[in-house]
């Protein structure tokens, strides 16, 4: 055994590697994504045959992952909750299919939420397609609970779901890690047994055989539930029973407040299945789980429906300690006040930015905008953004707005922003349904090359995958031209004066044709490494003579770079955070704000 210092996500993708799985695929979404990285450095760092990559989306990611599972390779499918979503289809059938090889399904929720849509609770999903689900409470078992379910797959044949969340993915810990590698050798086997047409049932199945594939799948959970044993600490009247992060919490909570005598505390390793418990030795037994009551609904505990734990929310520590409290067995010793935190805006010099301002300049306020989910996101903050529901329904928004408007004998401009991963994964679709239906509204694609908000992981626009494998890129505009779309442009976001030129083209090709138009804003994420070292450096500074304190530039154009003096009345240039990209001087309408020469291309 060794030692290492990693976060729950490395944790996760080590246990996977050491129980052998060698076919891992998935979708970045935070707090998911530093899965499959970690798993990348482990097959290059042990030399490992094993197929490690992003897919296009999570419903293609789980097939993928799914069918190496059918062809008896051990496999794993990694993704946020949101993503899960996308992935319904085939989560759900494969719990009745079931596998031949073991399929692990990592999704790690965001309770909060943090960074997503919403705030769902994978376990519950889990226990709607009846497959087992382990919830970590430690980054050692989120090592631990990878291998785990791995097994439990392995030992009953159907996917199994390792659920984290934010506390536990990007936490970090000490962990012990076996160094020996479960690496048995591959051998793919499908259609390959002589009797074949005795198991093409399971696999090619038809609904009267679905109906047999449920019984033979409640009959695997009635087994598990029977093994899943609940683990009891402490010796108090009172039983909580929690699971995942929150557990943890408790456990602290009770320690500190010498609370063993009053309280007993169950830890749930595999919130479902559970089988009924008799606890008549007990006053009370209460679920203390997030987000939603796996538990407390399979085992009629107090929690959310008797309101003494809240119904949405993370549970910090600070909320577990007003359960306590509600319950009568502590006084709150403090309160702890966090500041406000500085709303996030995208970075100094991101393309986006002056993309967007060109698209509010010649659209106008008025238009509608709808948005996406990516960095751009943060258009709310200097107005481009009116909508925002979840991935790709940017696209379909366009679509939806401007027939409503026409249907109401009414022209109103629509423009829907949408980025380039966003759009490989969803944005294609309804794309198709616009040019089908002859809807006239501008789609502008935000091209940074990259998937910037959850860690800048490569797009299929890549000639190299993660690991320097030589691959066919997609390109969009090739992509978009096929679907049938007539008004095709792509510009460089930082060419201001073409951009705006092509802008007025594509209002007056709205105006004249019934179909919609495509931009695609293309420049390097500056935050990336090679982003930043090819972006061009200017000379920039502010004429105080000539600014005239009209904030435009923080308001509008909102670059974190530029601060205003308030004392002055003027706008200044943060040095710290000023990339030098020159492109907020079309931002300034008194021309206060000069771009020198270029000090580096």
């Amino acid at each position: 055994m060794s030692r290492l210092y990693i976060s729950g996500n490395e944790a996760i993708a080590y246990g996977l590697i050491n129980a052998g799985v060698r076919f891992i695929t998935g979708y970045p979404g935070t707090p998911s994504s530093e899965i499959i990285p970690a798993a990348q450095k482990l097959k290059k760092q042990h030399g490992l045959k094993a197929f490690i990559e992003w897919s296009i989306n999570e419903k293609v990611a789980y097939e993928i992952a799914y069918g190496a599972a059918l062809s008896n390779i051990k496999s794993a499918v990694t993704m946020k909750q949101v993503g899960l979503n996308i992935a319904m289809d085939p989560f759900m059938n494969s719990a009745y299919v079931g596998t031949v090889a073991s399929m692990v399904v990592v999704s790690v929720d965001d309770p909060g939420p943090h960074s997503s849509q919403t705030e769902q609770d994978s376990r519950f999903i889990a226990m709607a397609a009846k497959i087992p689900v382990l919830d970590p409470s430690t980054v050692q078992e989120a090592y631990e609970f990878a291998r785990k379910a791995t097994e439990l797959s392995n030992k009953y044949n159907m996917p199994v779901m390792l659920r984290s969340s934010t506390r536990v993915s990007h936490a970090r810990a000490d962990v012990r890690i076996d160094e020996e590698l479960y690496n048995e050798p591959m051998e793919a086997n499908f259609k390959t047994a002589k009797n074949w047409h005795e198991f093409i049932w399971r696999f090619a199945a038809t609904p009267k055989q679905r109906l047999k594939l449920h019984e033979l799948l409640n009959d695997k959970i009635k087994k598990i539930a029977d093994e899943n044993k609940i683990k009891l600490f402490f010796n108090g009247k009172i039983l909580m029973l929690s699971s995942g992060a929150v557990f943890s919490y408790l456990y602290e909570l009770i320690e500190d407040y010498k609370l063993q005598d009053r309280l007993t505390l169950g830890k749930i390793d595999m919130p479902y299945p559970l089988n009924f418990q008799d606890f008549s030795q007990f006053q009370r037994v209460i679920a203390v789980e997030e987000t939603y009551p796996v538990i407390e609904l399979q085992l009629n505990t107090e929690g959310r429906r008797n309101g003494l734990v809240p119904g949405e929310g993370e549970l910090t520590p600070e909320v577990c300690e007003d359960i306590l409290q509600r319950l009568g067995l502590i006084e709150r010793k403090k309160i702890v006040t966090v500041p406000a935190l500085k709303r996030p805006s995208l970075c100094p010099g991101c393309a986006h930015r002056i993309s967007l301002f060109a698209v509010k300049k010649v659209f106008g306020k008025k238009a509608i905008y709808a948005g996406d989910i990516g960095c751009y996101t943060l258009a709310l903050n200097f107005n481009v953004t009116d909508t925002v529901l979840c991935m790709g329904a940017s696209v379909s928004f366009g679509f939806a707005l401007k027939k409503a408007f026409e249907l109401s004998d009414k022209d109103r401009d629509v423009v829907s922003i949408i980025g380039d991963s966003t759009f490989f994964h969803s944005g294609i679709p309804p794309l198709i349904d616009a040019v089908h239906y002859k809807v006239p509204f501008l789609v502008v694609i935000l091209d940074n090359q990259t998937v910037a908000m959850t860690g800048n992981q490569k797009t299929l626009s890549d000639s190299e995958s993660s690991t320097d494998v030589a691959l066919k890129p997609i390109i969009i505009e090739n992509v978009i031209k096929g679907l049938g779309v007539n008004f095709v442009q792509v510009v460089d976001s930082y060419d201001f004066e073409t951009s705006l030129k092509l802008l007025k083209e594509a209002k007056k090709f709205l105006k004249d044709s019934s179909e919609p138009a495509v931009i695609v804003f293309r420049h390097p994420c500056i935050n990336t490494k090679k982003g930043l070292s090819i972006n061009p450096v200017y000379a920039i500074k502010i004429d105080k003579k000539l600014c005239k304190g009209c904030k435009v530039c923080v308001n509008e154009f909102e670059c974190p770079a530029i601060i205003f003096n308030e004392e002055e009345n003027k706008a200044e240039i943060d040095r710290n955070l000023c990339i030098s990209c020159g492109c907020c001087v079309y931002s300034c309408p008194t021309k206060a704000i000069i771009k020198g020469e270029i000090v580096k291309e």
